[in-house]
């Protein structure tokens, strides 16, 4: 037991490190990437503005990805304040093709649902047959 004492003690005997104002720690030097996100491709429908288009999109993608069935995933836009949620809607038919339904709470206009169809391309996916509903 005195043996381990001894060994401790000498092992943890004090150090010093010599730091000249050359050795300045530099941080931050691994630039950030932006993470990127699958975004199906497809233009927004009339009315809906682009960028909550995109917020969309991105939402009905993860919610394609999902392991759960028939799961919504919220979306909002915090430069314009819209929001709702994206939702596959059936299951797959042939050819990897799905229904959709997007909700778009915009403050502009009274809410809408947005329907369409998305596909699995050779890109990722693809929508198509995408109009604006009525009310929400």
């Amino acid at each position: 037991m005195a043996a381990a004492g001894l060994v401790v003690a000498a092992l943890g005997g004090c150090s010093t490190v010599n730091v000249s104002p050359d050795d300045a720690i530099v941080t931050g030097s691994i630039r950030a990437t932006p993470a990127s996100l699958p975004v199906p491709d497809g233009l927004a429908p009339s009315g809906v503005a682009a960028s909550d288009w995109v917020q969309a999109k991105i939402a009905l993608d993860q919610a394609l990805s999902a392991r759960q069935k028939d799961v919504s995933i919220p979306w909002d836009n915090p430069e314009t304040g819209a929001r709702g949620t994206a939702t596959p809607v059936g299951p797959a038919r042939a050819g990897g093709c799905r229904d959709f339904m997007i909700s778009l709470v915009d403050g502009k206009a009274a809410d809408r649902w947005i329907q369409g169809e998305v596909c699995k391309a050779r890109s990722g996916t693809a929508l198509s047959q995408v109009r604006v509903l009525g009310r929400a």
